[in-house]
């Protein structure tokens, strides 16, 4: 058992209650909230785990959409249009796949952890990826995904694709979380999305997909024109899209599922609010598509809409705050200080309502993954503003009550 008490908490309950000078008991889960000398004195034999003098404590973030594989690319792959970077994704993916090895991922998960990250979902083309993820600290979401549009070769993607997926099953725990990714409606054939949604169906597992990240896409699956005609016939003659908007989502149906990007999704009752989410990746967004979502809108939805940073491969940090920073200033119709509290909460209990996980929340009960930052003062009404605009790295971070060594 172990006591921490803090000069500022951000509960990240929706509320976005702020608790002044209060401390807490925890082991592997929050237990009990309240008075630093009252908690000490009902539990003696707890550990003091030291704080800054200015401490604010906060549910640790929580990053659903990376893609690790892609952890060493700089200078490689080009930006302005979608079509360019996917050219360039195909072009150089199997050498950046080569580069990001086992010490380069670790590292790479090491430094989300210093600025805050306890869980990430990790999307995995190649399984790679594997090794560094479940020997991390970190928990992981390991989304195994799957792609492929040519006929000819369904049965081997399917067979490749299982050999991935049971590998990744043997490293399951609470830290290890085994997920399906099915990559895409324009890269993606029928009957690979349906042979994943019965998997997950048939193991109750989460499902991920990116969904109208481009005008091209958008274009593609509404009116079967555009660059993606051209760009696809590496893998067909006379390709043609499998899906147009509904006919996609309809593959969900009943399936928790996380959306990422949505950048061009206009009608978002295509959504079921219960089991479907949008993670926002404000960054890749601005990159690959020349616009971002439509923030206020989505929210307006009443669906779940978090953030994530994608990979290296479409942006320049794994670190949330960094990715909160750029929603600050890509989104200038909501005020700062609003904008700046609901940041926070998707990148803490947004993402795990969708990655149906008991965390995201100072709260009794809760799974005591939790940061520790330390602050300046300034007004408290300032203060979730304040910790975007300046915060860096942590003092501590714990994951399931366990102290990460960086």
């Amino acid at each position: 058992m172990f006591l921490i008490k803090a000069r500022y908490m951000f509960v990240c309950d929706e509320a976005f209650k702020i608790l002044e000078n209060k401390a807490f008991v925890f082991d592997e889960e929050f237990k009990e909230f309240g008075e630093f000398e009252a908690l000490r004195a009902k539990y003696p034999n707890a550990k003091l785990i030291k704080t800054p003098k200015n401490s604010l404590i906060l549910p640790a973030f929580i990053n659903p959409h990376t893609h690790l594989e892609y952890s060493a690319n700089a200078y490689t792959l080009e930006y302005g249009d979608f079509i360019k970077w996917l050219s360039s994704v195909m072009k150089s993916r199997e050498d950046l796949s080569k580069e990001a090895k086992n010490e380069l991922v670790l590292n790479t998960l090491k430094s989300m952890q210093k600025s805050g990250t306890g869980t990430i979902g990790e999307i995995s083309s190649f399984g790679s990826d594997l090794q560094s993820c479940a020997q991390s600290s970190m928990r992981v979401v390991f989304f195994n995904e799957i792609l492929g549009a040519n006929e000819k070769f369904l049965e081997a993607k399917k067979s490749e694709f299982m050999q991935r997926f049971k590998a990744s099953l043997e490293h399951k725990s609470e830290l290890f979380i085994p997920a399906l990714s099915i990559h895409s409606p324009y890269s993606t054939h029928i009957e690979l999305a349906r042979f994943i949604t019965d998997l997950a169906k048939k193991e109750n597992l989460l499902l991920s997909t990116h969904f109208l990240e481009s005008k091209h896409e958008l274009d593609w699956l509404r009116a079967k024109k555009g660059k993606f005609k051209e760009w696809l016939k590496f893998s067909s003659p006379n390709p043609q899209p499998f899906y147009d908007e509904k006919s996609f989502t309809k593959l969900f149906t009943g399936l928790r599922t996380l959306f990422t990007h949505c950048v061009f999704l206009q009608d978002f009752s295509l959504l079921d609010k219960k089991l479907h989410s949008i993670t926002h990746c404000a960054y890749s967004n601005r990159l690959l598509s020349k616009k971002s979502l439509n923030l206020n809108k989505a929210l307006q939805s009443g669906l779940n809409i978090h953030l994530g940073t994608d990979g290296l491969s479409s942006n320049i940090s794994l670190s949330m705050l960094d990715e909160m920073r750029a929603n600050l200033l890509i989104h200038k119709d909501l005020p700062l200080e609003k904008l700046a509290l609901k940041l926070i909460l998707m990148a803490t209990l947004y993402p795990a309502r969708a990655l149906n996980l008991n965390l995201g929340e100072l709260k009794v009960g809760k799974i005591a993954d939790f940061s520790v930052f330390e602050l300046q003062e300034c007004d408290l009404k300032q203060l979730p503003l304040q910790f975007i605009l300046n915060a860096k790295e942590v003092s501590n971070l714990f994951i399931k009550g366990k102290q990460c060594q960086f």
